[in-house]
């Protein structure tokens, strides 16, 4: 918890109680205080989360939230259902909670505002771990994860580097288990291949951000920082 100053008060005038006297024992005078500062300030709200799920419009993102925590965003087949983030808390089994925001969708120009890409992107800043969902039912699902590193490091340099999880979403849709190996082979590691309509090894994911958090809550403690919680 910490404590901002916005602007100086003035120092306070007499009241009418410190004109009481045996003679004057109800007094109607007072003195007027000294004026204070004055600021206008423009305040930007940060989603603070432990996890923020990146990804393009219609990804899946929404329904995968929907589908680990007790958030209960909007979900439509149409891009952009999602203006404005949603933060859904995954509860485990030691009591932990993990808490993951739902960053509205990022399109290609994002950090040059596209698409209200800056308002989204800065929600991102202030978690210390990133889930990137993609969407595995489309041609080459490995160019959005390109695409999608690359808006981030425009947009605040080692962002995209931060320690993550790549989600390949929606591998129940005709052809999507076939880019799988593509996919892998481009990452060099396998990819949490999912489906948030089906429930399909949702477990992974659950097991996967369990890791990311504990290691940024021993990362936090070493360095004598207090890590968030829920």
């Amino acid at each position: 918890m910490c404590a901002y100053v916005a602007a100086l008060g003035g120092a306070g005038g007499k009241g009418n109680r410190f004109f009481l006297a045996n003679d004057n024992r109800a007094p109607v005078t007072c003195t007027p205080g000294q004026p204070g500062q004055e600021r206008v300030l423009l305040l930007e709200l940060k989603t603070v989360a432990h996890a923020g799920m990146v990804g393009f419009p219609n990804a899946g993102k929404s329904s995968l939230l929907r589908a680990i925590s007790n958030a209960r965003p909007a979900v439509a087949s149409y891009p952009f259902t999602t203006l404005n983030p949603h933060v859904g808390v995954v509860h485990y089994e030691d009591h932990q909670q993990v808490a993951v925001a739902d960053i509205p969708g990022i399109v290609r120009g994002a950090h040059q505002n596209r698409g209200l890409g800056l308002a989204f992107l800065r929600h991102i800043e202030r978690c210390p771990f990133l889930l990137f969902v993609v969407d595995l039912s489309v041609p080459e699902p490995w160019v959005q994860l390109d695409d999608l590193k690359a808006e981030l490091e425009m947009y605040e340099p080692g962002l995209s580097r931060r320690p993550h999880a790549v989600v390949a979403n929606k591998v129940d849709l005709p052809q999507a288990r076939a880019r799988l190996p593509q996919l892998q082979a481009r990452l060099g590691q396998a990819p949490i291949a999912l489906s948030a309509a089906t429930g399909e090894n949702l477990e992974e994911l659950l097991q996967r951000l369990k890791e990311l958090h504990d290691d940024h809550v021993a990362v936090e403690l070493e360095q004598g920082r207090q890590p968030l919680r829920w």
